[in-house]
């Protein structure tokens, strides 16, 4: 996205706070996971990893707006990505939009991850959950903390933004060996770290949890949940939750979506 001059609109609200932003850019990473990139300085500027946003599409046959992970800012230009992976109606009709296209934007949404917080960082990412950190490593970079990206995924080929992870010290895993080491991303844990901040299936998430449950280590986990508003008013994001006051159903959307991983409750 780098090289391109795009005029500077004013962006106005409607009334329930989304913005509709036209679509400067578009790939197609495989025949099921695309990026579609926004020009809005205001919204580029205040993304944080592990902020989500909600995104409403006239043409979707589905009523409800989708939240969806952030991917690369490019500042100088004010864009930003939106990386997704078609899964039902609501994603296939936003494949299929082309540059020029406008879709409504509310964010950004949630907690991200503290990635302020000092020591020793390793960044956890299963599949599309690579998103968020795609933010997060030129920020780390350029602060010159200590860090590192374990990425995994089935295959070689879902194993997306190779040539942009080149500049990163990155350490790949793929089910099938297909590139870097062969296993899953969990195998590569590594206990000589301060900080863990993960996202990805559930299922990787809670190992990762239990593999730290008992050492020192911080570790925050973006979590992922159908959501139907995004601010709070529905609960259809609400799960198990470890309070001050006990386990309480929480709604992922403003609590979240990045929990502290001792906080979360897993279904046995």
């Amino acid at each position: 996205m780098t090289g391109n001059n795009f005029s500077s609109k004013m962006e106005t609200m409607d009334k329930k706070g989304y913005t509709p932003l036209e679509i400067v850019g578009k790939r197609e990473w495989r025949e099921d996971f695309f990026s579609l990139f926004f020009h809005s300085p205001l919204l580029t500027s205040s993304l944080r990893s592990g902020h989500f946003l909600m995104v409403r599409d006239p043409d979707a046959p589905t009523l409800l707006s989708r939240p969806f992970s952030m991917g690369r800012l490019f500042h100088d230009e004010g864009v930003f990505e939106l990386f997704f992976q078609v899964v039902g109606k609501g994603t296939e009709s936003m494949a299929r939009k082309r540059v020029g296209d406008t879709l409504s934007v509310l964010g950004p949404l949630g907690n991200p991850f503290p990635l302020e917080k000092p020591g020793r960082i390793l960044l956890i990412a299963g599949g599309r959950g690579i998103s968020p950190f795609l933010s997060a490593l030129p920020v780390l970079a350029e602060s010159k903390r200590d860090y590192s990206l374990l990425y995994g995924a089935k295959t070689a080929r879902t194993l997306l933004f190779r040539p942009f992870l080149a500049d990163f010290p990155v350490s790949y895993r793929t089910d099938d060996g297909s590139f870097g080491q062969r296993g899953l991303v969990v195998d590569g844990l590594s206990q000589e770290v301060d900080l863990v901040f993960a996202c990805g299936p559930e299922k990787m998430l809670e190992r990762v949890a239990l593999f730290y449950k008992d050492l020192p280590t911080e570790v925050y986990l973006s979590l992922e949940e159908r959501m139907g508003c995004g601010t709070g008013i529905c609960y259809g994001c609400a799960r198990k939750v470890r309070t001050d006051r006990g386990v309480e159903m929480v709604r992922v959307c403003e609590e979240g979506p990045v929990f502290e991983a001792s906080r979360v409750v897993w279904d046995e």
